[in-house]
């Protein structure tokens, strides 16, 4: 198959019949429900009754996948067909329309996702959860099948889902931090999505508790949760203070022991050269000039100019460096 875009799929929502979908007729028992379908599927006999009154005003909607018709759309639907033909209300070998197309499996969990996007109300979560599905499954298709993706995951979820990225992000939050047994609660509706979300910024101890206090029927209100998680961050953001404190303390303790020693060396240093230029600074008396050679002068002058170094200027150094090199190259001449 050829690449997919994004835009393609924000599309997918709304009339099949103009995206290459093929129209066909088969009994209800010939196409499988998708495994990764998590909608519910409440009311499927009020939804057989009104099949039956007045039609299906609406095609389900397929993937074929290797051969096997696989339910994109229509999943309510087409229990409510099988319904009626059990019933006796439908001839067994009733047959429905379809709309299909072919697909990879990568793009059938990507299209069940966006097709059933909008054509129902979501509970707060499975809106959750399909934000997470999606996600995964753009992931999927990018891997397998080239699906192209430009942007933000999170922004292209949020184009898709056509929700603000702040929600999204809520959602994410919510999906990858909070703890089974406070899931369990959210997705029961006996925790809202606000204090799902505050819930899930909380250690996962904190979070049972929370969970057990909505599993036994107590209200857990999100201005309550919310508080709950300042005060933890609070307690966090003291500790760190705390830690940050004890190590500027340290450091303070290190830099005076530095400082320290760094004096105790220059007070060495001085005392050394002080030593060194009392032992040596006299000069050779006229008469003992003629027998100095001349490493007897430049020891001479080195050690004086220990005693002024701190006078020395860069423009002398380049000459004591000049001076270096110059006899360094004729000893080492003198080597070879």
């Amino acid at each position: 198959m050829g690449k997919w875009s994004v835009m393609e799929l924000i599309g997918m929502n709304t009339e099949p019949d103009k995206q290459d979908f093929q129209e066909i007729y088969l009994s209800p028992y010939e196409v499988e429900a998708s495994e990764s379908n998590f909608y519910s599927q409440e009311n499927i006999e009020e939804l057989a009754d009104s099949i039956r009154m007045v039609g299906q005003q609406q095609p389900t909607v397929l993937g074929r996948v290797d051969g096997v018709y696989k339910i994109i759309s229509g999943h309510r639907r087409n229990l409510a067909n099988i319904h009626n033909i059990e019933t006796g209300a439908f001839p067994r070998d009733y047959l429905v329309k379809y709309l299909y197309k072919d697909m990879t499996p990568a793009m059938l969990e990507l299209s069940l996702i966006v097709g059933n996007a909008f054509n129902r109300r979501l509970t707060p979560y499975e809106e959750t959860e399909q934000a997470a599905r999606l996600k995964a499954a753009l992931i999927r298709a990018r891997d397998e099948d080239g699906l192209e993706i430009t942007g933000k995951l999170r922004d292209v979820v949020a184009d898709i889902l056509q929700t603000s990225r702040t929600k999204v992000a809520r959602m994410d939050k919510i999906n990858n931090s909070l703890a089974p047994e406070a899931r369990e609660q959210y997705k029961a509706g006996n925790l809202g999505p606000s204090a799902a979300y505050e819930t899930a910024k909380l250690p996962e101890e904190e979070q049972r508790q929370i969970a057990a206090q909505a599993a036994a029927g107590k209200a857990v209100k999100h201005k309550e949760v919310a508080e709950k998680v300042a005060e933890k961050k609070a307690e966090q953001a003291a500790a760190r203070a705390e830690r940050a404190a004890k190590k500027a303390e340290a450091a303070q303790t290190a830099a005076a022991q530095a400082g320290l020693q760094a004096e105790r060396a220059a007070e060495s240093a001085d005392s050394s050269a002080t030593r060194l230029t009392e032992a040596h600074m006299n000069p050779p008396e006229p008469a003992e000039q003629q027998e100095w050679t001349t490493r007897d002068w430049a020891i001479y002058h080195l050690r004086e100019l220990m005693g002024v170094a701190s006078y020395i200027t860069e423009d002398d150094l380049i000459i004591l460096q000049d001076i270096l090199m110059a006899a360094t190259g004729r000893r080492d001449n003198e080597r070879h």
